[in-house]
């Protein structure tokens, strides 16, 4: 894929998801949190579970340490008695060895193995480590994870991961000695489990209540958001609405009223024209001229006309409203030409653009470059709109931005800048200036 496929592939994603009601995003959004939040608790809930776990574990073995062991140690046993170590073997057999209890180990304070359910571990001598010593000493229950790497470990390698939770217990003479046990991590991890899947339906049960309630937010502040938007759409509307009716009726007053005078005034001045010449050619000429300015007035009327209400152009097409906004510049003496090709009037939106284009330019004719020549051009016969505005004016310098009081071509520019469309303006001082549009359709 190349970069300009993936950058429209995540503009497509974007679009996608802002074209989203807010009842949407706000639902995916609360969506997102839960689904955050419900992961986030089993992973708590399971930590908690393996803590909590453990913790029964040092809570069993201290008690079993305390009450079946401790009991029943002899200086016997310690001394390596076959008797004694027999009979602490069956009562180790029969009430501390299970299915999580897989080793049982007995250590003096130099290191030695007293006792051992692994008879061949009795009599062996290791350093104690610091674990062993920080228990043995402090009187604290120490727990961790077994590494199994020692030589003592060598018959529990088979029983896989391990948990050695080991404290001092009071020897038959009161010397202290460390109490160590074995027990199978998977059995913590099951125990752990359970513990965790008894939170489970509280926590499923608190984040559907929570969905539940998100999802009303959701609800109600969308129905606001919508009939806030529509109410904003209604008054908008209106106003539009009322400008249109205004204008309507300024048009019609204008055309129906002054329009109407000027053009009665017109034909009665260009009557009595022809009335007078017997008079005297200056009283005719004057007569004539009163005319001229009068049929002046009411081109400029028509043209305030066409800018107080635009032209239907569905009905009356683009053609014939290019050709009423070129019609000042023809009372003017401006020279004008307008080519048309190919069917513009197919794309109604574009037309809109192109008439409002064309309109600014030609005031922009009018009002600053001192023209004797006004070309437009419009041309739909390809894929797209291409509309040219040129005039033989004063010009100006583009690379000094718009001249002052042009504010024309900064509306056009921002037009066609919002209707995506390519817009481009070549000036130069003395030689005219030419506009340039392209409209896709």
């Amino acid at each position: 894929m190349t970069r300009t496929q993936s950058s429209q592939t995540r503009q497509r994603v974007r679009d996608r998801i802002f074209r989203l009601n807010p009842f949407r995003l706000f639902a995916l959004a609360g969506l997102v949190g839960t689904l955050a939040i419900g992961g986030a608790s089993l992973v708590a809930s399971q930590r908690a579970g393996e803590s909590e776990a453990i913790a029964d574990v040092r809570v069993l073995t201290e008690l079993v340490a305390k009450t079946v062991v401790e009991p029943n140690l002899s200086s016997a046993l310690v001394s390596g008695s076959p008797a004694a170590i027999e009979r602490l073997d069956r009562i180790v057999a029969s009430r501390v060895i299970d299915a999580r209890t897989v080793r049982v180990k007995l250590w003096d304070a130099s290191g030695r193995i007293v006792y051992s359910d692994e008879p061949r571990l009795i009599g062996e001598m290791y350093e104690l480590d610091e674990e062993k010593n920080e228990s043995l000493w402090s009187g604290n229950i120490v727990s961790e994870i077994s590494s199994l790497e020692g030589t003592e470990n060598r018959f529990e390698v088979q029983a896989g991961q391990l948990l050695e939770v080991y404290l001092p217990i009071d020897g038959p003479d009161g010397a202290p000695l460390l109490y160590e046990s074995y027990f199978a991590m998977s059995e913590v991890t099951d125990s752990a489990t359970r513990i965790r899947l008894e939170f489970v339906p509280i926590v499923v049960a608190a984040l559907l209540l929570m969905a539940i309630m998100h999802l009303g937010l959701a609800w109600g502040l969308s129905r606001r958001i919508r009939r806030g938007q529509q109410e904003r759409e209604l008054l908008l509307q209106r106003a539009i609405d009322s400008s249109d009716i205004e204008r309507r009726r300024i048009a019609a007053a204008i055309h129906d009223g002054v329009v109407q005078d000027l053009i009665g005034t017109s034909l009665a001045l260009t009557a009595a024209a022809e009335t007078a010449e017997s008079n005297g050619p200056g009283f005719a000429n004057d007569l004539r001229a009163a005319a001229v300015g009068t049929r002046r007035s009411l081109q400029s009327l028509r043209s305030l006309l066409v800018d107080v209400y635009p032209p239907n152009l569905h009905k009356q097409g683009l053609e014939a409203a290019l050709v009423d906004l070129l019609s000042p510049a023809n009372s003017l003496g401006i020279e004008t030409e307008l080519t048309v090709s190919g069917d513009p009037d197919a794309a109604p939106d574009a037309i809109r653009l192109v008439y409002r284009v064309v309109q600014e330019s030609v005031r922009n004719v009018l009002r600053h470059a001192n023209a004797l020549v006004l070309r437009v051009g419009v041309d739909a016969s390809q894929d797209r709109i291409v509309v040219t505005v040129e005039d033989d004016g004063k010009g100006f310098r583009t690379n000094e931005g718009a001249p002052s009081g042009h504010f024309g071509l900064r509306l056009m520019a921002d037009l066609t800048a919002d209707a995506g469309a390519g817009f481009s303006i070549s000036s130069t001082p003395g030689a005219g200036t030419a506009i340039r549009l392209e409209v896709p359709r």
